[in-house]
């Protein structure tokens, strides 16, 4: 009988305690009354520590959203496919994920979590956010390498889809650089596995030095925006997930939303207590098929889904934004909240079907209307519970998008019979 793990091994507890011993710590830390100059001279070394454990995080961002929109686009298998049903799979997921962020925008701007905190978030000054129009003419980069140089991330996701579809296109005589891909696909998880490691001590020196901020003289204030923004996230999750998925299961499937749902419910279920969308795709797969939908329709929309459709991490990532923006004093205009829109239903694309993977490509959205990157602490605290909320919006869009694309392919086959 194999021996169950101990529950500390895994990497959400010890984030969870590394959470609340850091509490512990500044609470104690500020009881104390040691003076300004004394507690700013403590948070030195938190602040020293936390900007590594973003700088390691920003490290990893570009490499993985480069092999992971490749590799998913190369399991549609054939440009024929592709054709065939690929460009509206892909619609389906963009406009999905489009609908989710600005469900959770709306949500995030009625709550208004994090308005009068105004802290200090480590990781990088605030700057002006790029003007729209530059935003999309940006899209389209002069020069790959330069962009890539520079970590712009929107042309990045640009070039990867050009270069996915232009090696699908090739067939064979592009298999040996697909497996080259598949390889580093494999290479980057372990790498993000090991970053992810240390997340723990990253989470522990960025939220005492968050805590420690001389800016930040109500604790209590700080924990009341942190439950109104988890209130904005699960609103904003169960609006998609009971209202806008089942209108278009509905409206495109012609089906039931309470059959498909029940269903879904074991995958549903993995899916909240495993936080991995990649981990849940073989119940997905089974439960999908066993509803109804076609193996064909499942096996190429599903795996597909499992690494592009990110609709519950795509609206987490704006609302979160959001309220970093709210908590550090930024007033988001409205073009800066249609960039986070923008970024966040393609940074989704980017985010690895595992745990926490969100909050790697959270800092591409931040980035992208000018907030610091270490504003990520003031959300990691509550991150698990609402990764296991997300990663089940997730998976039901996935298994809603196969019951879509095949009533498609119903349509499709009726038409040419």
């Amino acid at each position: 009988m194999e021996k169950k793990a101990h529950f500390l091994k895994a990497l959400h507890w010890q984030i969870f305690l590394a959470t609340v011993l850091s509490i512990g710590l500044a609470i104690t830390i500020r009881a104390l009354d040691l003076g300004a100059e004394t507690q700013s001279a403590f948070r030195a070394p938190f602040l020293f520590l936390g900007d590594l454990f973003v700088r390691s995080l920003k490290l990893i961002v570009l490499p993985l959203v480069v092999v992971s929109i490749i590799s998913g686009i190369q399991q549609m298998g054939s440009t024929s496919k592709l054709s065939k049903v690929g460009w509206k799979t892909l619609l389906y997921y963009m406009s999905t994920t489009f609908i989710a962020v600005t469900i959770g925008i709306v949500i995030v701007n009625l709550i208004k979590p994090g308005v009068g905190l105004n802290l200090a978030i480590p990781g990088g000054e605030v700057i002006k956010p790029t003007p729209i129009l530059q935003v999309f003419q940006d899209i389209i980069p002069p020069n790959i390498f330069k962009a890539l140089a520079a970590g712009k991330m929107l042309p990045t996701i640009f070039v990867s889809f050009l270069f996915g579809i232009g090696l699908l296109s090739v067939g064979e005589k592009g298999k040996p650089l697909v497996d080259i891909i598949e390889s580093l696909n494999t290479v980057i998880f372990k790498i993000v596995g090991w970053v992810m490691a240390t997340a723990p001590i990253g989470v522990f020196a960025l939220f005492i030095a968050t805590l420690l901020d001389p800016k930040l003289a109500d604790l209590s204030v700080f924990f009341e925006n942190l439950f109104l923004y988890m209130v904005a996230v699960v609103a904003g999750l169960g609006i998609h997930g009971f209202i806008a998925l089942p209108l278009i299961l509905i409206l495109f499937a012609k089906r039931s939303p309470v059959a498909y749902l029940s269903s879904l419910a074991p995958a549903l279920l993995t899916a909240f207590s495993t936080a991995s969308s990649s981990a849940t795709y073989p119940i997905t797969r089974e439960r999908t098929i066993d509803a109804g939908v076609s193996r064909e329709s499942a096996d190429f929309v599903l795996p597909l889904g499992a690494t592009i459709n990110m609709d519950g991490t795509a609206l987490y990532e704006a609302v979160a934004a959001v309220y970093i923006a709210n908590a550090i004093g930024v007033d988001l205009s409205f073009a800066s909240q249609l960039i986070i829109v923008l970024t966040a239903t393609l940074a989704a694309i980017g985010a690895a079907g595992v745990p926490s993977a969100g909050l790697v490509t959270m800092i591409i959205v931040l980035e992208a209307v000018g907030l610091p990157p270490g504003g990520y602490v003031l959300v990691i605290a509550v991150d698990r519970i609402l990764d296991m909320c997300r990663t089940t919006v997730n998976v039901w869009g996935d298994a809603v998008g196969a019951a879509v694309v095949d009533a498609h392919l119903e349509k499709m086959n009726e038409t040419s019979s």
